[in-house]
């Protein structure tokens, strides 16, 4: 299977270098390069894509801002910031891009970020699998996913059950549900509405699309730019976990702050 793969950025010699990277990976096909934001829109708009390398940091129009376009129109396209600032990763959280690497782009993080990309674009492309017919004299109806407060997670390749009392952070990661311990993260086979509904109630809040934090286990409260806020928990201050605009209200309140 082959991949349609579109580069924007606003330096063509970027373009070209990102073009010879995707020459290890043949089944990336480049089918076009624009060092315009907004000449890559029109062309996506007539031409079904399936992945876009993007800039950030672009005159006119931004990566973020074309991103969030793409949202709105609802392409069927993956997008991966390929930048050379890490300071936009947070505002990249609130656009439909699965992936973020930073230049100067390594084999490599190019490799880890493809071999993402190809397992989400073969999960689009597969034929849904075909209902089990409904038990005879009795309604069709889906098990719930998730029963009690035990879920079973993975890691290399085993399972673990863990209870919502050990899980500190859950979050998404290109597309998929990740579950943070005191031994380390686990995948989920859940998506992110079951994840919240697993860990609904007290001390869990969902603080952003992408977060459900166990609010126990939050170490700091960081103000950041306009009256937003980023959370550390606990064990990990690397990670910075945004917290949405319409969730700051109910954080304030049950953590007690103003």
């Amino acid at each position: 299977m082959s991949y349609t793969t579109v580069i924007v950025d606003d330096e063509m010699p970027i373009c070209e270098e990102l073009e010879y990277l995707l020459e290890s990976h043949p089944d990336f096909q480049v089918t076009a390069k624009f060092n315009s934001a907004q000449k890559a829109l029109a062309y996506l708009s007539a031409n079904p894509t399936d992945l876009v390398l993007l800039d950030i940091n672009m005159p006119g129009m931004n990566g973020l801002e074309f991103a969030r376009c793409i949202g709105e129109m609802q392409l069927k396209t993956f997008i991966v910031f390929v930048t050379a600032y890490e300071k936009y990763a947070v505002d990249a959280f609130s656009t439909p891009a699965i992936g973020y690497i930073t230049k100067p782009v390594s084999q490599l993080s190019l490799t880890r970020t493809l071999r993402k990309v190809r397992g989400l674009l073969d999960a689009l492309n597969k034929p849904a699998a075909a209902e089990p017919a409904a038990a005879e004299g009795q309604p069709g109806q889906a098990e719930a996913p998730v029963r009690g407060d035990k879920i079973t997670v993975s890691r290399d390749g085993k399972l673990y059950p863990v209870t919502k009392s050990e899980i500190t952070l859950a979050y998404v990661r290109n597309k998929e549900v990740f579950v943070r311990t005191a031994r380390g993260d686990y995948y989920a086979q859940l998506n992110m509405q079951e994840m919240a509904a697993f860990l609904s109630g007290p001390p869990f809040l969902q603080v952003h699309r992408q977060y459900i934090v166990n609010l126990d286990y939050v170490e700091e409260i960081v103000p950041w730019f306009n009256g937003a806020y980023m959370l550390h928990m606990k064990g990990n201050s690397t990670t910075d976990i945004p917290i949405s605009r319409n969730h700051i209200q109910e954080v304030k309140q049950r953590l007690g702050f103003r």
